[in-house]
């Protein structure tokens, strides 16, 4: 039975994979990717701490047509801290899409866990957690 949700004739994309790091680094040739430095935690002496840059990317598959596709980073506590909404547009289903987001100048309050969530039209397609920690002496901002 086909999902209601789902609009006739098109096919939802699939998130197989949501990656933290510090940079990115695309071949314009090929549009390979190298992501530099992949990180699962940030440690910082004190709170507010302040991360100069953190990326994002999203695989995406399966998808048929244009797709509203949205970032957003969640708090500890669920507070959305950031977001970025955009436009995807498959023309494959079986090809792959790196989506890659910079988030820059993020300040973090709250220990504990986070979310990047990777969403279409409100619908969930994938999510990656990733932690902040107090370490006293620990350099601001640095990825664990």
């Amino acid at each position: 039975m086909a999902d209601q949700s789902t609009p006739v004739g098109k096919d939802r994309p699939l998130c197989i994979a949501v990656i933290l790091c510090n940079d990115c680094i695309e071949d314009k040739r090929t549009n390979n990717k190298t992501l530099v430095n992949l990180f699962n935690s940030i440690t910082a002496p004190v709170l507010p701490a302040s991360q100069p840059r953190l990326v994002v990317m999203a695989s995406l598959t399966n998808g048929i047509g244009r797709w509203p596709v949205s970032f957003s980073i969640r708090t500890p506590s669920g507070k959305a801290m950031m977001r970025v909404d955009g436009e995807a547009v498959f023309s494959d289903p079986l090809a792959v899409m790196d989506i890659v987001i910079a988030f820059n100048n993020l300040t973090f309050t709250e220990e504990g866990v986070y979310f990047v969530d990777v969403l279409t039209d409100s619908y969930p397609l994938g999510n990656r957690r990733f932690t902040v920690q107090v370490v006293p002496g620990a350099r601001e901002g640095r990825p664990a």
